[in-house]
This record gives C-alpha cells, sequence and structure tokens, in this order.
C-alpha cells in the first residue's frame, strides 16, 4: 500500500508533487509512511490545525474547572470588559470556539504587532448578532486563544507543555516565540519547534505552531482513543465527543459548506463519523475513531495548485483508505 501511494504521488497530477508527507495509523502502529523533500523530523507550519490544538487545551482546562463552554466574553476577559459592546460582552465561549461569535472573518482586526491585539480585534467591531451566523474567523480564534491564557493564568506553551506536549512526546524545547513571522530570516523560518505569539505573549489561537508530522499522528491518536495516551487521560471523553460533534444548525452548515465542532471539523465517511484539524495548503489529521485510523498529511506552502490539490489527492486518499475503513 506504500508503495503504491508513492507511484500514485509521483506519477500523478502535477499537484500531487506539493505533499510533503503522508502518515497512516491503524491502531497505534503507523501503517504507511510517505516523506518527500521533507524529514520525518522537520517542523512545519501546520497553519488551522493550531484552532485543533487549542481546542484541546481548552477542553482540558474545562475539565479542571477553568472554564465553562457557556461563559461570557465579559466574565472571561474581565480587563477589557469595559471596553467591550453589550454584544460583544454576551458572546460565549461556546460561540467562539463554533465559530458563531460575529467575529469578522476577514480578520481585519488580527494584528499581532499591535500592543493588545485582543482590544484591536474588539476595536474592529461585529458582522452579525453573536450566535445567528457561522463565520470563520482567525480573530475569534485567537480571543479563545486570550480566554485559554487569562484561565490558566500562565503562557499557553507553558500549559500545553504540562498538559498535552510533554505527556505525548511532543518536543518543544528549543522554543522560538515571537510576532514577526513573515521574513524569511525570522526564527520562526528557521529549523525547530515554534509557536508565534502576539506582542502581549499569548500564542496565536487560528495559526502559527509548527509541529513534525510525527506530533500530528499523535495528536490525532489520543482523539481516536477518547482522550487518553498509553492509559493515562489526557482530556476527558466527553470533551471529545463533544468537541468533535457536529454544532452548528442547518442554515450554519450550509454556509460552512460542512458540518464543525469546538474548533474541529466534523461529519461522516461512508457512514462512519469523521473528525478533522485542517489547516491551510493541506495540512490535515483525519480522524476514524470507530476504525482507530489517523490520517495526517502535509503539503508544501505553495499557492500553486493549492486551489485543486484537494480534487487530486482526496481520490488517492480515498482509495489508499478503503481496505482500513470496513
Amino acid at each position: 500500500m506504500q508503495h503504491q501511494l508513492r507511484r500514485e504521488l509521483n506519477k500523478g497530477a502535477p499537484d500531487l508533487r506539493l505533499v510533503r508527507s503522508v502518515l497512516v495509523s491503524v491502531d497505534g502502529r503507523t501503517t504507511i509512511s510517505y516523506f518527500d523533500k521533507r524529514r520525518p523530523t522537520d517542523h512545519v507550519h501546520v497553519w488551522s490545525v493550531t484552532k485543533s490544538v487549542i481546542s484541546i487545551l481548552v477542553g482540558i482546562a474545562v475539565d479542571e474547572g477553568r472554564l465553562r463552554v457557556d461563559q461570557t466574553l465579559q466574565e472571561l476577559l474581565p480587563n477589557q470588559a469595559s471596553s467591550m459592546t453589550p454584544q460583544q460582552a454576551s458572546i460565549t465561549l461556546r460561540q467562539l470556539l463554533t465559530m458563531t461569535a460575529a467575529i469578522s472573518g476577514d480578520d481585519g482586526g488580527l494584528n499581532l504587532i499591535a500592543d493588545d491585539t485582543v482590544s484591536q480585534i474588539l476595536s474592529y467591531g461585529m458582522s452579525n448578532d453573536p450566535g445567528v451566523a457561522f463565520e470563520y474567523s482567525n480573530s475569534s480564534s485567537h480571543l479563545v486563544a486570550a480566554v485559554l491564557r487569562n484561565a490558566v493564568d500562565r503562557p499557553i506553551l507553558d500549559y500545553a507543555r504540562a498538559k498535552l506536549f510533554d505527556p505525548l512526546g511532543i518536543d518543544t524545547r528549543p522554543a522560538w516565540q515571537g510576532w514577526e513571522t513573515g521574513p524569511p530570516t525570522s526564527g520562526f523560518n528557521k529549523p525547530g519547534f515554534a509557536w508565534a505569539t502576539d506582542r502581549a505573549g499569548v500564542n496565536v489561537g487560528g495559526f502559527g505552531l509548527k509541529l513534525t508530522t510525527a506530533d500530528l499522528v499523535k495528536l490525532g491518536e489520543l482523539y481516536v482513543d477518547g482522550g487518553r495516551w498509553h492509559g493515562r487521560q489526557i482530556v476527558s471523553q466527553a470533551w471529545v465527543d463533544e468537541s468533535t460533534s457536529e454544532q452548528l444548525s442547518a442554515e450554519q452548515e450550509e454556509a460552512a459548506q460542512a458540518q464543525y465542532g469546538y474548533l474541529w471539523w466534523a461529519g461522516e465517511y461512508n457512514g462512519q463519523p469523521v473528525f478533522e484539524a485542517s489547516g491551510s495548503y493541506y495540512q490535515r489529521i483525519i480522524c476514524f475513531p470507530e476504525s482507530d485510523v489517523v490520517v495526517v498529511v502535509t503539503a508544501a506552502d505553495d499557492l500553486t495548485g493549492i486551489d485543486t490539490l484537494h480534487l487530486t489527492l482526496d481520490p488517492v486518499l480515498e482509495k489508499m483508505l478503503s481496505p482500513l475503513l470496513p
């Protein structure tokens, strides 16, 4: 199967050359391993997969009683409460997690170099009433990160190491953190682990995390095993189930063109439940909990072919997965 995958990726449509790695785990064992122009130890920007990592950390904080999804932004960010409009003050954590908080999806307010990125997002205004419409938003995700940072009262990376990364054996040392991610000479673009922050030091909630392909497999395995890792409950089964379940109304689903949980995409594949963490340029963790199958794909950060990659790669993955999914 591994040789067949390599053959199809190398001899198929030109945009398939953008695929850099594919790892498939079945029952916790890696059964397919493909790398091209990338080493297994290379850390790559996983883009919006960062959102799903934030969701896991929020779930751990909920399990610890630090957060509730029905809490409002006024409660969760008391230092900014005085500058919130009544609408903003009423936004719940659940609405932020489901992208229904009416925080603008054009991210005009998300400015990592601002002195106070959170206040900048709030000053940008809202696009609707909270809870009405689905609007995918990096700004909304960064508010979730700010909420988490406030709830755990320490840097998010410190919390993530103690509660998630270290227990799973995900190496995050040394770590580059900062807001200048663009220049090629930036520390973000050098080899190794990184997690971008805003200028106030809040790790970015919507993107900016660098992990290895194997790290992504571990996160998927954690979730297909109901939040357990080698017998240890890292995050509750209840949070795994809730965060990967369909949370949108029919009208919101139509706008999203898919179902969404708490910063995880959710749905079905051939009658089986499936959920995934999905980032730009086809960075994905695809989880089939009933079959205990995890598929991780990373691809080049290249605009050429990115709009059509899913059209050529999805059939290849489906062909590869058909023997693994009853």
